[in-house]
């Protein structure tokens, strides 16, 4: 395959992912913000829903991040796992560690 046409194609693959992942987002964020703006209007089934929705697109997006970096280096990786957020211990979790 020549060089231009190889190039285009990774450019097409490129902007297929990056639309699945920027779209799974958007249902992320959108159904977190109304979860928490509209909190008291939502019926209980409703907030569910909502947060099955998000909870499904954050695993989608991040079995697709797992896939791509794959075939990255281990300094790479390394440099990812640093950045990776990490959620605050619950409060009183560290009461039984005695």
């Amino acid at each position: 395959m020549p060089q231009q046409a190889q190039g285009q194609q990774t450019d097409a693959l490129t902007a297929v992912v990056a639309h699945g992942l920027l779209t799974s987002m958007s249902v992320v964020s959108g159904g977190i913000e109304t979860v928490k703006e509209r909190w008291a209007d939502l019926t209980t089934s409703e907030r569910e829903l909502l947060l099955e929705r998000a909870l499904a697109h954050a695993a989608f997006v991040s079995e697709g991040l797992k896939t791509i970096s794959k075939g990255l280096t281990e300094g790479a990786i390394a440099e990812l796992e640093a950045l990776r957020p990490r959620r605050p211990p619950p409060p009183g979790a560290d009461r039984g560690a005695s």
